[in-house]
């Protein structure tokens, strides 16, 4: 009769290692294995790169518990790298922040941007917006060709509204309206009125 060989099973977490991620548990935790054995082990804080199955992590032991430090390589190295942290993330820089990618997007809920002051260049800008509002003390613009197109358009002037053009063509489809308590229109050459009734006075 063979008896069975005593042995020992280490109860306690390596104090360093490094293992390869092979569960993510839904609330956050995760399976690690070392040497072929699996360990349950937390993502500290610092490690803002959220590991992925398959990535090679460094671990770290206190007072018994597992801690993922940092995510030494990727199982799928051209996978997109997301950073995530379960609190506000704030990045400050005393110097210039500077963002370089081949596309950019942002999503979020709300949004705030206080700029003193902004300079932006690029080929074109397209914005869908369902309301729009602007508000300020003074506006510039110097465009070669402007296009507007619109279903309603209310104009308010309180003082004094000036145009000064070229040639000016105003076209209406059906009723054209021009009222003032002093009213005065001159030309250096011609003047005409062309309709069927003119009536004046």
């Amino acid at each position: 009769m063979n008896e069975a060989k005593p042995f020992s099973l280490p109860l306690h977490p390596p104090a360093q290692a490094q293992g390869e991620i092979v569960a993510i548990q839904p609330e956050g935790t995760f399976w690690v294995a070392i040497a072929g054995r699996r360990w349950l082990t937390q993502r500290a804080a610092s490690c803002l790169l959220s590991p992925e199955v398959g990535d090679v992590v460094l671990l770290f032991t206190v007072e018994q518990q597992l801690w993922m430090l940092a995510v030494l390589t990727r199982a799928r190295p051209t996978q997109a790298a997301h950073l995530h942290c379960d609190s506000d993330l704030h990045l400050s820089s005393a110097g210039t922040l500077q963002l370089k990618s081949a596309q950019f997007r942002l999503n979020a809920g709300q949004g705030t941007c206080e700029i003193d002051e902004l300079k932006y260049h690029g080929k074109s800008v397209s914005a869908w917006v369902n309301i729009g509002r602007i508000f300020g003390k003074q506006c510039e613009s110097i465009w070669e060709s402007v296009s507007q197109f619109s279903q309603r358009l209310l104009r308010k002037t309180a003082q004094c509204e000036q145009v000064r053009a070229g040639q000016l063509d105003v076209k209406t489809d059906d009723f054209t309206r021009l009222h003032a308590k002093n009213t005065f229109i001159s030309s250096k050459t011609l003047t005409r009125m062309d309709a069927k009734q003119i009536h004046m006075g």
